[in-house]
């Protein structure tokens, strides 16, 4: 038994370096806690281990991005330099002010931003994180529209 959790703590060890580079706190707290329950294992210390709380509920989590984003889009928008804002502009134009999905690959062809930048800047733009550039997207299936919660104020300062 040792051995299997020997190895599940290697596993998540290496889990956790991948989780911090995509800067994912959520998942880095649930792999801390499966490294710590491990490490109890180990030392026959069953008797701390204990699952780690979510930190905050989904719509905590969404009402604060929703806020970043209503706070960031409209920088964007004065900054056309910036890649968030070539992606963002290129999507609307593209989906016609999101009245349809595009798929990433045509998004990264028009945005021309230099190799690997696009797919980092994209990611960042479609997840919800405290060190995310700030959800705008949800992607499906290779196909990205704006995020629902965020579209019309988006496609509104997109127009101005």
């Amino acid at each position: 038994m040792t051995n299997v959790i020997e190895e599940i703590l290697s596993d998540a060890k290496l889990a956790y370096k991948e989780s911090v580079m995509i800067e994912n706190e959520v998942l880095e707290e649930y792999l801390l806690s499966i490294i710590g329950n491990a490490k109890s294992i180990i030392n026959n210390n069953t008797n701390t281990i204990q699952r780690k709380p979510i930190l905050k509920d989904v719509a905590a989590l969404q009402s604060e991005e929703m806020q970043k984003v209503f706070r960031k889009v409209p920088r964007w928008m004065n900054n056309q330099n910036q890649y968030n804002s070539i992606i963002l502009n290129n999507y609307m134009s593209l989906s016609e002010n999101n009245m349809h999905p595009i798929s990433v690959s045509l998004l990264e062809q028009h945005a021309a931003i230099e190799d690997g930048k696009f797919m980092s800047h994209f990611n960042q733009m479609k997840m919800i994180s405290e060190r995310n550039h700030a959800k705008v997207f949800d992607e499906e299936y290779g196909q990205v529209r704006l995020w629902e919660p965020v579209a019309d104020f988006i496609v509104k300062q997109y127009e101005k």
